[in-house]
């Protein structure tokens, strides 16, 4: 939800009073914390990560200040869609369905899903995954793969998450034999798990972007600052910050494009 701020300037000469405010505009960001590389929390509190700075630096380019709101991630859709929040961030892909009910900036990275398992899997290919039982982090895109596809690649099980560590110490432990989600992310939190790896790699054409409420008044400008982003190098200079590498050429982080609409 959009929030104004601002002091109330008072004069009074000669029994006249002047008013003069000043407002300054804030925008609210939810996030949800858990997730690195894009976005989690310092010891601190503060929010770090590639979403952070791509969100401060378009609130700096459309001239507001912004505010990070802690939210689960099945959250961010209802604090959206009910104005609590301006917009959402983590990771969260652009999808028909979703452009149903939601608006989208345009997407600034391109993704796969992925399984991650433990380092001594036997599982090499999704045709290996038949019988097996795989963890999810609720309402993701990740989710929405495994229960569409339980059936014709042979799933035991589809178990949902409500945070990647859960869903990751799960996986760690053997008590499920495989975590679907996506990529980046896993690969960024199992630095952290050596006894975990990447074991499938699953081509989706998923894209990230911010989610804000349909008709959101300050869509256009943010979608604007984020293409300018792009042409100017700052989206690309923060991919390399965050992944240590350039991004890809004509991938979506460095290739300026529409607001995303439905079909």
């Amino acid at each position: 939800m959009m929030k104004f701020f601002g002091t109330l300037g008072l004069l009074v000469a000669f029994g006249v009073a002047a008013a003069s405010p000043a407002l300054a505009e804030t925008i609210t960001v939810g996030a949800y914390p858990a997730n690195p590389p894009w976005e989690y929390k310092t010891d601190s509190g503060a929010f770090e990560g590639f979403e952070v700075d791509v969100a401060k630096e378009v609130a700096k380019r459309i001239g507001v200040d912004v505010e990070f709101q802690d939210l689960g991630f099945q959250a961010l859709f209802a604090a959206t869609s009910s104005s609590r929040i301006d917009f959402a961030i983590s990771s969260i892909s652009v999808t028909n369905e979703r452009l149903q009910n939601q608006a989208f900036t345009q997407p600034y990275y391109d993704s796969d899903g992925t399984i991650v398992g433990k380092a001594d899997s036997p599982i090499h290919s999704l045709d290996d995954l038949k019988g097996k039982t795989i963890g999810v982090i609720s309402g993701s895109t990740g989710e929405a793969y495994a229960k569409a596809n339980a059936e014709k690649l042979g799933f035991a099980e589809v178990k949902s998450y409500n945070a990647q560590q859960d869903l990751l110490l799960e996986v760690q432990n053997g008590r499920i034999d495989g975590g679907a989600g996506e990529l980046a992310g896993f690969q960024y939190a199992i630095k952290q798990m050596p006894a975990l790896k990447i074991l499938v790699r699953i081509p989706t054409g998923e894209r990230f972007a911010m989610m804000t409420r349909k008709n959101h008044p300050l869509l256009a400008k943010v979608n604007d600052a984020i293409s300018a982003m792009k042409t100017d190098g700052t989206l690309a200079a923060i991919h390399k910050t965050w992944f240590g590498v350039d991004p890809e050429p004509g991938s979506s982080t460095v290739t300026p494009g529409p607001i995303p609409q439905a079909q």
